[in-house]
Parts: C-alpha cells; structure tokens; sequence
C-alpha cells in the first residue's frame, strides 16, 4: 500500500473527527472525554506505510477485531430505547379515512383471518399494507382497462364497424373472378353465380352476357311490379296481372341492359310467368350472395336535390330516390290516379323544388297519418326507392377515436422530441469532471440473500472513482430474515463488511415520512472501512431498528 491509501485513510479520520466535536458539543462532552473517544476510534499510522486494518502484518481476524474495536458496529436485535420519545397521539386524516375506504373496498374479498393464517401476517398494520399495494395494482389495472376500452372499445361503440360500398367502390369489382352489383341499394357478390347455369333456352344468360352488369347499379333490368312492392297501397283491382311498372327515368340504364326481367316477359320462362317472380326467386337467388349497403355522400344526396334538383333525400340515413316515381306520375301516359299510390304529403316533401331540407326525417313524423298508412307507405318506399345509407365513415363521431388517438400520438411524440433536445449537447468543448467530486454509492436492502449483497458490495468498491471520495452507503429497512437466508439482512451487510457481531450502537431517533406518532422512529447507524482488491473504501451502514413498541409487536 502507498501514499494514496494513507491519504485517504487519513483526510476520513479528519471527517469523522470534525463530526464528533460537533457531536460532542450537542452531548456536552469535554474536551478529555473527546479526545479520548477519538483516541479509541480513529485509526493510527502503521510504520509498514499501510492503514492498520489492511496491514499486511494482520491477520483477518485481527482486521475484523480492529473494525469492531474502532467503529463499534455490531447488529443486536433487542430494541434499544431512545435517548428521547415522543409520542404524539393524532387523528386521521380526511384523506386518510378516504384512502381506507377505498382500500377497503377494493380489497374486501380478501378475509383478514385468512391473511392471518395463509399470509402469517399478524399484525394487522402489516396487514393494511398488504391491502394498500394490492388495492393499487387494482387501481392501475383499471386505469389500463379504460385506456384499451378508449383506444378500442370506444370507436366500435360511437361508430360500429358497416360492410358498406359505394358505387365507385362498387364498380372497381368488375372482373370475373370477382364481381359485384348493386340492386336496389344493397351490394351482392356474383363471382360465383355468373359461373353457374341459369337463364331459359330461348334466352341463355352465359357468362360473357352477365359481365355485362358487372360493377352496375342494375335496378333497371330487375324491375319490381308497383303491385308487388306496395300491396297496400295498390288495389288488386287495378293491376290483376302485375302489369303496372314505374317508367325508368334513367334511359342510359334501359340501354345498358339487353334485358328486362319482367313478369310474363318470356312466356316459355316459368320462372318470369310466376307473378311472385321477384319474391321467389330473386330475392332469394340474390340474399345468398349479399355483401352489404350502398353508401353515397350526404354533400352529394344534397347537390343532387339542391343544384339539380332531383328526387333525392334522406329519411333517418336511409337514401330514398324517386326519379323513377314522379317520371311515371308526370308521364302523359298515366293519367289515372292509381298511378299516385303514395300519400300526398310524401309528394309534397320529395316534389320542393329544391326550396326544402335534404334530410327530411322531421318532415316525415310529422306527416299527420295512422300507423298502419306510415308503415304501408315506408314499406313501398323502402322496396321500390331505397337506394342505400349515408355514408357516415367521415364524420366527426366516426373519427372521434382517430383523432383522439392522433393527439395522443402527438403528445408522445411531443414528449420524447423534448427529451431528445434535452439530452443534446451542442457544445463541442468537453467539460472536465470536477476532481472533488463526492460519489455517494446507495444500496437499499431489504430480504437479499448474501450472494446478492457481496456481489453488489464488491462491485461498488471496484468502481474506478478516488476511495478518498466514494461512501458505500446501505439502508436496511428493518430486521428483516430474507426467505432462505439464516440471518437479518442486516446481520448479513454488516458480516460482508467485516463488522464485529460483539458491538451494538446505540439507537437514534429520528422522524419518518408518516403521519402522527407513525412519525417517530428509530436507527443504529454503522460506518468503517471496506477493503476489497487492494481498494480501502469508507462506508456507512443504517439499519431502522423501529421503537420498542414496534419491536414488541413483532
């Protein structure tokens, strides 16, 4: 050992010496009395060049014998009584009787006998603590169910998923592995169908023919009879054969499709000579391969009733057109009045010229009529004029979550750019460590076993900063035995560190972070030197060895 170690061992007796005067003073001690305390405890100059307790002269034994002679550090465990107690007796706090209300609640399932007898925990403060760290993991996991049910659960329930197309999405399936139509508002997928045989021998509808109505609207060649749509509201009287079809007012559509699928439109077909043709056979046929909904644009329905003025509108986000039916009703042909089958105030609302709402659900309850006209006359509607729903994917309550979501992302992002800039140096020049710098190396321990701890303590002697300025400092939060180990932690740091078993210092007070007489505590305080590799490093030990009466309850 050198000058280095000697130094060091010395400018650490300057400080402990510098502490017990100031100790001295508070106890009235004389100036006899604390010279010969510091006579006994501080260490003295070796003639080999080297600290007396790693001599190379002296054996482990008399090393161990030297700390305990000079420091005093030996761990007892019955509880030494205070130089000074107070006890104060105070009353809950409001925040306290809340707190344990909650723990209470939270933890209620978890009997205290059972604690008691599974647990082994006796004391019913232990207890408490148990119920309070369970009650917190309870508390977060909460938390975490409702930001998942947020990020999740929210945006199905504000805005449910739809199987929804529109038109143009509709029309980009128009291959024929893969081909979809649209029919009367709703969207099938007749990949397979088109592969299939069907059609009459007079008239074979062969493949090629039906990609004729891949990605259309094909309402035009699957007309419904006025009859069969509204029967309510059509006496059989005046359409005993199912004759009576609207005038398509689209006549791009009528010359899109070679056919029109009507009843007696081929009399050799027994499907098209059924007057139920519709009813019993397409829909069926079609239901089997239904994918979802039309959805158009609530800014487009609008620009179709308010710039064009068209026959387009929206009754509770369903789209209804009736081009077709006022096409029929002003149609020089159809002067009879059984050509108007729908209640006058329907015409009244749709026929507005533009002046009215495009969304007309209002309107619409407070048509003055019975529920059995309402229902006839919606049913009729909703077979001949449904063309689809709103398409409400692009509205505030649909993208709610997403925004949402985005200003999360944006807050996080905004979090970890200001770490980033904060962990930036934009000095080139290197600032030298300060050399006096004081590294104070803290160890909490609780139930670790003595491998942990001597692994730990050895590594923080072997850093590489100056001994003279390093503190190996442990807090052992109790006597506590550690499961699998023979002894307290305690017991164990200090047996690391070379402390004699015989000394036991006296207890200190001192007040915790608690309320009321929880305040008052008391700790035995340890210090010496730790030699390891060569290195001789201070170190200081605090042990919380609780009041008696915490003693006694243990």
């Amino acid at each position: 050992m050198g000058d280095r170690e000697w130094t060091g061992s010395m400018s650490y007796a300057n400080d402990i010496m510098a502490s017990r005067s100031y100790d001295d003073s508070r106890q009235g001690r004389t100036a006899t009395q604390a010279a010969a305390m510091s006579t006994r405890t501080l260490p003295t100059y070796d003639p080999a060049g080297a600290h007396p307790d790693i001599s190379p002269q002296r054996t482990p034994s008399e090393r161990t014998a030297y700390n305990g002679a000079n420091t005093g550090m030996v761990l007892s465990d019955k509880p030494q009584q205070p130089m000074h107690e107070t006890v104060e007796d105070v009353e809950i706090t409001g925040t306290r009787r809340v707190w344990t209300f909650i723990t209470w609640a939270l933890t209620w399932w978890v009997a205290s006998p059972f604690l008691n007898w599974c647990g082994r925990m006796k004391r019913p403060d232990v207890r408490m603590a148990w119920r309070e760290k369970v009650a917190i993991c309870i508390i977060i996991f909460f938390i975490w169910c409702i930001l998942l049910f947020v990020i999740i659960g929210l945006g199905l329930i504000l805005c449910p998923k739809e199987y929804v197309w529109t038109m143009e999405d509709v029309a980009g399936h128009n291959s024929p592995d893969d081909t979809y139509v649209a029919l009367r508002g709703r969207v099938y997928d007749i990949s397979e169908y088109i592969n299939q045989k069907h059609g009459v021998s007079s008239y074979s509808a062969s493949k090629d023919l039906m990609m004729m109505y891949a990605g259309q609207d094909i309402n035009a060649t699957f007309p419904i009879a006025v009859r069969t749509a509204c029967p309510l509201l059509i006496n059989p009287k005046d359409d005993p054969k199912l004759t009576m079809y609207l005038t398509v007012a689209d006549i791009n559509a009528l010359q899109t499709f070679p056919f029109t699928h009507k009843v007696g439109a081929l009399p050799t077909s027994k499907e098209l000579s059924d007057q139920a043709f519709y009813a019993r056979y397409v829909l069926p046929t079609m239901n089997l391969f239904k994918k979802g909904d039309v959805v158009w644009d609530y800014d487009w329905i609008k620009s179709m009733h308010k710039e064009q003025g068209k026959y387009w509108r929206v009754i509770d986000k369903e789209v209804f057109n009736l081009e077709d039916y006022f096409a029929t009703v002003e149609s020089p042909a159809n002067t009879d009045d059984k050509w108007k089958f729908l209640n006058s105030h329907i015409e009244n609302i749709f026929d507005d010229k533009g002046a009215g709402g495009t969304d007309i659900t209002d309107q619409w309850a407070q048509i003055p009529w019975g529920p059995r006209e309402r229902q006839a006359n919606y049913n009729c509607m909703k077979n001949l004029f449904y063309v689809g729903k709103v398409d409400d994917r692009h509205s505030v309550r649909c993208l709610f979550t997403n925004y949402m979501l985005l200003a999360f992302a944006c807050v996080l992002m905004a979090i970890v750019l200001v770490k980033f800039l904060a962990a930036l140096q934009f000095s080139t020049k290197k600032r030298p460590l300060t050399p006096n710098k004081f590294v104070v190396c803290q160890v909490p321990c609780y139930t670790e076993d003595e491998a942990s701890l001597t692994k730990t303590i050895e590594s923080l002697a072997g850093l590489d900063y100056d001994d003279k300025h390093k503190l190996i400092f442990l807090i052992c939060d109790g006597n506590i035995v550690g499961s699998g180990n023979d002894r307290s932690t305690p017991r164990i740091a200090l047996d690391i560190l070379g402390v004699d078993p015989e000394y036991d210092p006296p207890g200190r007070d001192y007040l915790a972070i608690a309320e009321g007489s929880r305040r008052h505590n008391i700790g035995k305080v340890y210090s010496g030197l730790f030699e390891h590799e060569g290195r001789v490093v201070p170190f200081m030990v605090v042990v919380k060895v609780g009041t008696p009466d915490e003693a006694n309850r243990s």
